[in-house]
């Protein structure tokens, strides 16, 4: 059959009267919200929250919804939902110290009130910072402090006092250390080298181990 000199005939002023149905080439509407709407429950029944991408066929298709908490990641060539991946958390702990504490043992002692506990988080780490100000109870005196995990020594610092008269030399004590946060105890430890170490843990020159932790 023919085209009955049809060819050409149509213009953009021309109208249909009755809409040209999916499987013909139209919508089957007569209006463009409608006409989105039934080409797009074409690819299946639509809910809120559906999307459509281009399939290996070059395609538009469905992608359905995901779930609570899910991200919209891509998998080769091809997008898919899948759980989305956690931020990085932190969390600081901060343990501050007024009282003055002394040792006269030849072996580390942790320091009173100088102890924190990390968190017990897998492949987590906490940068570990101690702060204070030791002195010489003793005249010729030396003392040393160590960051010990778990009472294993870290990170050790000395300070010699000899020569300086009795309570006229102060040393400020900074040590700081790498940890993973497994739950360990982190502390302060001292020993006296010779006589009397003492740490001037007062209102003016508080004590403090800190943790800032990233996991």
């Amino acid at each position: 059959m023919g085209n009955c000199g049809l060819v050409g005939a149509f213009s953009s002023d021309t109208t249909i009267s009755t809409p040209v149905a999916i499987n013909k080439g139209g919508t089957g509407q007569t209006t463009a919200q409608a006409a989105l709407d039934a080409l797009a429950a074409a690819s299946g029944t639509l809910v809120q929250g559906d999307i459509f991408i281009v399939d290996s066929s070059g395609n538009v298709v469905r992608l359905a919804r995901g779930s609570d908490d899910e991200a919209l990641v891509m998998n080769g060539s091809n997008p898919n939902w899948e759980a989305a991946g956690g931020g990085v958390t932190t969390n600081s702990i901060t343990t501050t110290v007024t009282s003055a504490f002394s040792t006269t043992s030849t072996s580390f002692v942790a320091v009173t009130g100088m102890t924190l506990t990390l968190s017990n988080q897998t492949g987590g780490m906490a940068f570990v910072h101690v702060s204070g100000c030791w002195e010489n109870t003793v005249a010729d005196n030396n003392c040393q402090a160590n960051i010990s995990n778990d009472g294993t020594e870290i990170t050790s610092s000395t300070v010699a006092f000899s020569g300086r008269a009795v309570g006229r030399y102060m040393n400020a004590l900074n040590l700081s250390a790498n940890i993973t946060t497994d739950g360990s105890d982190v502390a302060l430890y001292a020993l006296a080298a010779a006589e009397t170490c003492s740490f001037n843990f007062g209102a003016n020159t508080e004590g403090q181990i800190k943790a800032f932790e990233v996991y």
